[in-house]
């Protein structure tokens, strides 16, 4: 029975060890140490078909040598026919040679050696491609020399691909993919307190640019109970309140001219000694009444109402009586008596719109508006900025998340632990 229990707690303690934490700085040397039995039986395998390749590499020299220096079996042949296999062994010889210059490898490097292999076929390929016309041809001459190359050729065909056997196993793969995605994982956290700080500096600018704009808000509020504001409201409102009062005898000169505008029309295109005038007027009456000082226009007036009554102006009867009524109307009484009121309306509104630009609260209220958008700018500026950072950070607390969990499910499938990556 003791015996039984001492088996349990044993196991259990196995258990415990087969389970950490570890820290994600550390993580990558521990996946490195925890590789080594792997990465020596790698490093033995590969010696062994690095040996094999230097082995092959001697031999195919060797061969290459006495393809090079071979006599041949019947030295009767043409001469052209001579000059024909020498062309065609020197091509060989040199494609060969080319080759096997490539094959001298100095670097064990586990990454090097697998781009190597993937040099290797395309080398090898390009050789046989290249070499087949010249092989075959000396297969007539040199049978048993070239054969033997092509038999060096074969093997490093075949020691190369037991070597991409080796460096493409199961576990040295999965050893490598987990120091590469550790180091991934590392990068990633890196970016991670980055984004963070990125994110903590933004959201102090978006509080700044929210304090800044309640402060300008306060700012304003208090000017609005100000003296100069008060001042402002009650200057315009006067002017408001005047420019109303105006309004009725502007618009009797405006209606006036309006309906006026078809007969003075057909007066301007017979009398056109008056064309300038009346048109002047039917554009701006108000200020063409302004500048006439010596009333020109109630000549041209008296004219059209004289035409009128002869009716030599082209009018139905309503718009001849209409008209008639409205030149009545504007009698030189008339005019002067608006003119009176249109300079005294003009002077007391140039004193009120001096008096409204003295406050100086036109300019304080653009200068405001301009630092609210400005404010407004600047808060949407960040809310946007925030709102990136944030899903940034999101996409990147998911990959980091991501890359934990494989890491995690890979070291157990690997080396038979059950770790928690502490990021």
């Amino acid at each position: 029975m003791l015996e039984f229990l001492k088996k349990i707690f044993k196991d259990e303690e196995q258990e415990a060890k087969k389970f950490l934490e570890i820290k994600l700085p550390i993580l990558e040397d521990w996946l490195k140490e925890m590789s080594k039995p792997i990465t020596e039986e790698l490093r033995l395998q590969t010696e062994e078909m690095l040996m094999k390749i230097s082995e092959e590499l001697q031999r195919a020299r060797f061969n290459i040598e006495i393809l090079e220096n071979a006599k041949l079996q019947n030295p009767n042949i043409p001469f052209k026919a001579k000059q024909y296999m020498e062309g065609n062994r020197k091509a060989y010889a040199r494609a060969v040679t080319s080759f096997l210059g490539h094959m001298e490898i100095n670097n064990k490097d586990y990454f090097y050696l697998i781009e190597f292999c993937k040099q290797f076929d395309e080398l090898i390929n390009e050789l046989n491609k290249s070499t087949l016309r010249s092989y075959t041809i000396l297969q007539e001459f040199f049978a048993n020399e070239t054969n033997k190359i092509a038999e060096n050729l074969r093997n490093f065909d075949k020691i190369f691909k037991e070597l991409k056997a080796i460096l493409n196993g199961r576990k040295i793969v999965a050893v490598n993919v987990l120091i590469e995605k550790a180091h991934i994982l590392e990068a990633k956290n890196k970016q991670k307190i980055n984004l963070d700080v990125e994110l903590k500096d933004a959201d102090a600018r978006a509080e700044l640019a929210v304090g800044e704009k309640d402060a300008i808000l306060s700012e304003i509020e208090n000017f609005n109970k100000g003296d100069a504001y008060s001042s402002f409201l009650r200057l315009n409102e006067e002017k408001k309140r005047m420019e109303s009062s105006f309004a009725e005898d502007k618009n009797k000169i405006l209606q006036a001219f309006s309906v006026l505008e078809r007969p003075l029309r057909k007066y301007s295109h017979i009398a056109f000694e008056h064309e300038e005038i009346v048109l002047e007027y039917l554009k701006n009456p108000i200020e063409s009444l302004a500048n006439d000082k010596g009333y020109a226009i109630l000549q041209v007036l008296a004219n059209l109402e004289k035409l009128l009554a002869e009716s030599k102006i082209g009018l139905d009867e309503r718009k001849k009586e209409k008209s008639l009524e409205e030149i009545k109307r504007l009698s030189k009484e008339f005019l002067e008596q608006f003119m009176k009121k249109y300079y005294s309306f003009k002077a007391e509104n140039e004193e009120l719109e001096s008096k409204i630009k003295a406050t100086g609260v036109a300019e304080q209220l653009k200068e405001f508006k301009q630092r609210l958008e400005e404010s407004n700018f600047r808060i949407e500026k960040n809310s946007e900025e925030l709102k990136k950072l944030g899903n940034d950070l999101d996409k990147l607390n998911n990959s980091i998340e991501s890359i934990r969990s494989e890491i995690e499910s890979s070291v157990k499938e690997v080396f038979e632990y059950e770790i928690k990556v502490v990021v």
